[in-house]
């Protein structure tokens, strides 16, 4: 048997274990300072970290609209303060602040994102017993649309370039070469303002860049060149193979232009100028085109062909002229002629529709000079053959023209008040009258017509009209949908004019009005600085005719296809004929009067 020795435990208090109680405690106060320092860190996440300064404003412990107040105040101060701007040997003076400005908004985010990179720095800041500082720099932007307006006015130190230049001396080609000019260097101006405001200086240094001529000399040169092959000999023109003419050289050269496109110079020949200097050479073989003809007769309207001409070919020819002026082989250009067409072509008058007489109105001369009847006949003569198409207006004044000796009218007779007076184109009235029925009896629109100032019998009551060259006009509109030829026939006791188109149907209603507002004939005052009835300090009574005056008015409606298109009325005041003082020149005539014009 083992013998197994006895042991024996002494009971009774342990020795307390000091270095487990300084372990704990150092925990303690660590997770205590721990909890202050994330309870700061927390603190400072939408603030700056103490120690953050901005252009050495100290914003630490600032919010974000805080920071962006303190910084944009103190930043404008800055960028007030006037920067010098070198210029060669000049001096101008630039306030920053005009140009550049803080971006408030982005230098206080990048405040706050100083010293809190992460929660560590965050903390490593905050115990730093050094006091660390973190300073940023403000960030400036450059004022574009302020800037656009001020950089032109640095231009005037730059230097324009200068084009190259090609002329001809005669048929030799000069040029004058391109001179580069220069141009202030904007974008590292405005950057140069910045950087220098930043970094708190007051002077910066204008640089220029090269500024090359549009036209550069290689432009001309290469322009020079090609005009001097244009001009290296004689250009023989021919036209169906017959020789008419030649351009020398010093001919070639009036017609050739020179002229800038775009970055070079272009080489052409003045496409008028050669056509006008082409044309005589061509002009035996030209021919006018002419105008299809409506002609009359007892069958009715019928048509003349037209016939087309020939004129020179503008463009073709200057083609032709270029091209030889660029052969190396012959110096030859075939000229052409082109086929133009009149204005009135057989198709064109066929599509007028004109095929048969649509109304006639015939006038009575009455009691009429020669002098008259002639010119009666010659306005119709000037009115005869006249086309009026579809919606085109027709006007008196426009289509006879000035009533003048010149023009083959003889001295007549005009209504001036209640007085007859001569005048050169007598008899105008009559015509006016007839064309006003024809237009009537047509149911056109009538666009202006007035009547005479007394009534004449030998009209239609209250359908006269009456016109004078720069007064009044008698216009109407033909609204037909096909086209009216005017045709007149007179003798020395009638005037007639027919209107001849397509019938649509069309039906004329007239009524005339009973005459009214009766007036008795008074004596009225003219004034004639003429001479012609009364001298000078002369004062002569005229007899009137004793008729009364009256208002009438003549009434209209027209139907097309029994469809009412149109109802109007014409009214006419007719003034009564008495007698008439006449005042000549140097008298003080009593008003209103007339005045008398001269026979011309």
């Amino acid at each position: 048997m083992t013998d197994v020795p006895l042991t024996f435990t002494r009971y009774g208090r342990r020795r307390p274990r000091w270095g487990v109680y300084a372990a704990v405690g150092v925990a303690l106060v660590v997770a205590a300072v721990a909890s202050v320092l994330l309870a700061r860190v927390l603190l400072y996440r939408h603030e700056a970290m103490p120690g953050v300064r901005v252009w050495g404003v100290d914003v630490g412990g600032e919010s974000r609209k805080a920071i962006e107040r303190d910084v944009g105040a103190a930043v404008a101060k800055r960028l007030a303060r006037p920067m010098t701007v070198l210029v060669g040997k000049e001096r101008i003076t630039v306030r920053p602040s005009d140009l550049v400005t803080v971006n408030a908004h982005a230098t206080a985010a990048a405040a706050l994102r100083a010293g809190q990179e992460s929660f560590g720095a965050r903390a490593q800041a905050l115990m730093s017993p050094f006091g660390d500082h973190h300073d940023v720099e403000p960030i400036l932007q450059i004022r574009r649309i302020a800037a656009t307006k001020y950089l032109p006015t640095l231009a005037r130190f730059g230097r324009a370039p200068v084009d190259a230049k090609v002329r001809l001396d005669g048929v030799k080609p000069v040029v004058t070469p391109a001179r580069a000019g220069t141009t202030p260097d904007g974008n590292t101006f405005l950057k140069a303002v910045r950087d220098k405001a930043l970094a708190g200086e007051h002077v910066v240094r204008l640089h220029f860049l090269a500024a090359p001529a549009k036209l550069s000399t290689i432009s001309a040169r290469v322009a020079a060149a090609q005009a001097s092959a244009y001009l290296s000999g004689p250009i023989d023109l021919r036209l169906r193979g017959e020789t008419v003419g030649r351009f020398e050289p010093a001919r070639l050269a009036k017609l050739l232009r020179l002229r800038p496109a775009g970055t070079r110079y272009a080489v052409s020949f003045d496409r008028p100028a050669l056509a006008a200097a082409v044309d005589p050479l061509l002009a035996r073989f030209e021919q006018k085109p002419v105008d299809a003809r409506f002609v009359v007769d007892s069958s009715g309207v019928q048509i003349v062909s037209s016939q087309p001409g020939l004129a020179a070919d503008a463009e073709a020819n200057a083609a032709a002229v270029a091209e030889a002026a660029r052969s190396t082989a012959s110096r030859s250009a075939d000229l052409a002629l082109r086929t133009i067409q009149p204005p009135l072509t057989t198709a064109k008058a066929q599509a007028l529709g004109i095929r048969q007489p649509i109304v006639s109105y015939t006038t009575q001369m009455g009691a009429s000079s020669a002098n008259r009847i002639h010119n009666v006949h010659l306005m119709a003569d000037y009115i005869d053959g006249t086309l009026i198409r579809p919606g085109q207006t027709f006007s008196f004044n426009k289509v006879v023209g000035p009533r003048t000796s010149a023009r083959g009218f003889l001295e007549g007779q005009e209504i001036i008040g209640s007085l007859t007076v001569p005048s050169i184109g007598g008899g105008v009235c009559q015509t006016a009258t007839t064309l006003f029925n024809d237009a009537f009896e047509a149911g056109f629109p009538i666009l202006a017509r007035l009547n005479h100032n007394y009534y004449l019998s030998h009209y239609p009551l209250g359908r006269d009209a009456t016109v004078s060259w720069g007064g009044p006009d008698l216009v109407f509109r033909n609204d037909l949908k096909h086209g009216i030829l005017i045709k007149s026939s007179y003798t020395d006791s009638t005037l007639t004019f027919t209107f001849y188109g397509t019938p649509q149907g069309r039906k004329v209603e007239a009524q005339t009005s009973p005459q009214t507002d009766w007036t008795n004939p008074q004596t009225t005052t003219a004034y004639d600085p003429t001479g012609q009835i009364a001298g000078p300090g002369q004062v002569v009574t005229v007899p009137g005719s004793g008729e009364r005056g009256f208002d009438v008015t003549v009434y209209r409606i027209v139907t097309q296809y029994g469809i009412q298109i149109r109802q109007d009325s014409f009214f006419s005041r007719y003034v009564p004929v008495g007698d008439t003082r006449v005042y000549g020149a140097g008298t003080n005539p009593p008003r209103p009067y007339n005045v008398i014009p001269a026979a011309t």
